[in-house]
């Protein structure tokens, strides 16, 4: 039986050789890896932050007392029954924040949702919320679309 063995001396430099080869390839890697570009899931806090926008929105007119409180529900019942609805959006729309923009949309009696007051294109992701509001026999459809601005969410 002949088997022959190598010594320390002749393999040592094939193993520092398969070393700095592995190490190299490690490093290649890891930079390529690096270098890719993921993009992030959006954050469910910007979605949060679109959807308390929207209803403090539509709470500003419909949790405001009416001025003839006797015979309308709140300040949005009291502004749709008169008939002026682009005043009525352009009232809640007034009061989303600077980073945020919205558009506003009326429907009275399962009719076509209409947009009213300034209307614009959402600039990236948007949220929309709806709310049924019964007065004087009608029931009405308000729908408010927000977005960020700039669409950086």
């Amino acid at each position: 039986m002949n088997v022959r063995r190598e010594s320390a001396g002749e393999s040592a430099p094939v193993h520092i050789l398969e070393m700095i080869t592995l190490f190299g390839l490690f490093f290649m890697t890891e930079t390529f890896i690096l270098q890719l570009k993921v993009p992030a899931p959006p954050s469910p806090a910007s979605d949060g932050i679109l959807d308390l926008a929207a209803e403090d929105a539509y709470d500003s007119l419909a949790g405001a007392s009416a001025v003839d409180d006797a015979n309308h529900s709140s300040l949005l019942a009291e502004m749709l029954a008169a008939g002026d609805e682009d005043a009525t959006c352009q009232s809640m729309l007034d009061t989303l924040t600077a980073s945020i923009r919205g558009n506003c949309w009326l429907a009275v009696d399962a009719g076509p949702l209409e947009p009213h007051g300034p209307t614009s294109m959402p600039e990236g992701r948007s949220l929309t919320i709806h709310h049924l509001v019964h007065e004087g026999g009608h029931v009405w459809t308000v729908s408010i679309q927000v977005w960020h601005t700039g669409g950086a969410a």
